[in-house]
């Protein structure tokens, strides 16, 4: 796998992708349509991930991996909300940290935290 940028992978990836968040009673996934705008993501929102957001602004987004044994993506971030002109609730995500990542040995030294098989994915 080389190194690529968000922008690149989301075209391989497409725009749909798991959102995570956290609550009080637990964490909530929903399925998103994201759109990157420079380094920001964001997405609309239901009640729950909104809630959620407004305690607890890390998230993480899940693409899951195009074939069996291939890499999926994850990316973590800082989501913050705000309603657009319609009252649609929608998030903007700061990432902080990307990465394609499958299971199996570490291939390469970058990604430090990392035991598995993943690879930096460049932001811009």
């Amino acid at each position: 796998m080389t190194e690529t940028t968000l922008k690149n992978a989301l075209k391989d990836y497409g725009l749909e992708a798991y959102l995570i968040t956290v609550g009080d009673d637990g964490p909530h996934t929903s399925n998103v349509t994201v759109e990157l705008k420079g380094s920001i993501l964001n997405c609309s929102l239901g009640r729950s991930g909104q809630k959620n957001i407004g305690g607890q602004p890390n998230v993480s987004l899940l693409w899951p991996p195009l074939q069996s044994g291939g890499y999926g993506i994850i990316l973590n971030g800082r989501a913050e909300v705000a309603e657009d002109a319609r009252g649609t609730a929608n998030a903007s995500i700061a990432l902080t940290k990307s990465v394609f990542h499958r299971p199996g040995a570490k291939q390469k030294a970058g990604v430090e935290a990392c035991q598995s098989d993943c690879v930096a994915l460049k932001r811009t």
